[in-house]
């Protein structure tokens, strides 16, 4: 067993406390001391307002997961019109998937009462190994979600040393400035290692806690804007949400779990 094995017993617990929909910011205490995504260094992310082409339309796909059965917040994006990939240990069952919502629109410069919160509430399947769940979203005004945001591809395999990614995810750096809001962030980086163990590859972009369920995407090469890996947790945290890198479940592994249900 590798030495930060235990940081993943850390980060498989929940997500983190929230609000109801439509409040400005839940509490991040129990987030931060359960989840150990972590800030590589400084603070290297941007709002998706920054974006333009083609990472503006992906970045367009993730979304805030509101989890009121377990009290907590994630990331989510989509995969199909009306389905949604987030981390097992951010809902696990069915009866954590009760009430769970997401909104593609909160980001900066949107007030809360025009966030858009689609139901996503009904579990298709989880699998703990790969710390991945799948919901089925409903329509809103007659529109399913991806219909209206896109959904992202899971690239057929997976990525190479040093090669550039970034991270699309719901957060703020709360450590630092309390009170903040979980916006839409974007977080580039590189991977840093590729055979982190069987499941995952290691990289140096930049979460939190609230980042859990968010993709990797390359940005690029051959699978440019794909899916390469699903976040879920980091190495090294300290005290102030600090640490030496993150990890995701590799594409292939992805792939593997989501052609069991025809994704």
């Amino acid at each position: 067993m590798k030495k930060w094995s235990f940081l993943l017993v850390l980060s498989l617990t929940a997500c983190g406390p929230e609000m109801a929909p439509g409040d400005e910011l839940p509490s991040d205490d129990l987030l931060s001391a359960n989840e150990q995504n972590v800030i590589v260094g400084t603070v290297d992310w941007i709002s998706t307002n920054s974006l333009t082409g083609t990472e503006a339309t992906r970045a367009r796909a993730v979304g805030y997961l509101s989890i009121p059965a377990k009290g907590s917040r994630c990331t989510a994006w989509l995969i199909a019109a009306d389905k949604i990939v987030t981390n097992n240990h951010c809902i696990s069952t069915s009866s954590q998937a009760v009430g769970a919502q997401v909104s593609f629109n909160y980001i900066d410069g949107v007030a809360s009462s025009s966030r858009v919160w689609y139901p996503c509430s009904t579990l298709i399947r989880t699998w703990s190994a790969e710390d991945m769940t799948v919901l089925r979203c409903s329509a809103v005004n007659g529109v399913l979600p991806g219909n209206a945001q896109g959904w992202l591809t899971v690239a057929p395999a997976n990525p190479a040393l040093n090669s550039s990614i970034y991270v699309v995810h719901q957060n703020c750096d709360y450590y630092t400035t309390s009170g903040c809001s979980p916006t839409k962030k974007f977080s580039p980086g590189v991977i840093t290692n590729t055979a982190y163990d069987s499941l995952n590859v290691a990289y140096n972009a930049d979460t939190l806690g609230g980042s859990s369920g968010s993709p990797v995407i390359a940005r690029s090469g051959t699978y440019a804007h794909q899916v390469i890996a699903l976040h879920h947790w980091g190495l090294g945290g300290n005290s102030s949400g600090r640490g030496t890198g993150n990890a995701g479940v590799k594409a292939t592994a992805l792939r593997a779990r989501l052609a069991e249900i025809g994704l």
